[in-house]
């Protein structure tokens, strides 16, 4: 499994920069740059803040992956070793930073 560095401090999911799902999806399946890329999986807290809704989060992740034109996708599954998913443009938006052409 990835290693993910979750940015997306006001997901439900993030717990000190970590995810607390067992796994999520990284959408954006015409994506040519990680601005069109985002966690398919994020969802505000109730506050608006990060919290710790789903477990204890261990910082690895199954990474699921619909951008098809990643170096990392590899049959709908990320191979990279880690991952970024960072705040993007507009309130609630997110992106995979490590997102790369193949």
């Amino acid at each position: 499994m990835t290693q993910l560095d979750c940015k997306a401090t006001e997901c439900r999911y993030n717990s000190e920069k970590m995810c607390c799902r067992a796994g999520i999806t990284v959408e954006g399946k015409d994506a040519k740059k990680c601005e069109e890329t985002y966690c398919g999986n994020y969802e505000i807290g109730k506050d608006g803040c990060g919290c710790n809704s789903a477990g204890e989060p261990d910082g690895v992740t199954e990474i699921t992956c619909d951008a098809v034109n990643c170096r990392y996708n590899v049959s709908g599954k990320c191979d990279a070793g880690s991952i970024d998913i960072a705040n993007s443009v507009g309130t609630g938006q997110t992106k995979c930073a490590s997102f790369s052409m193949r």
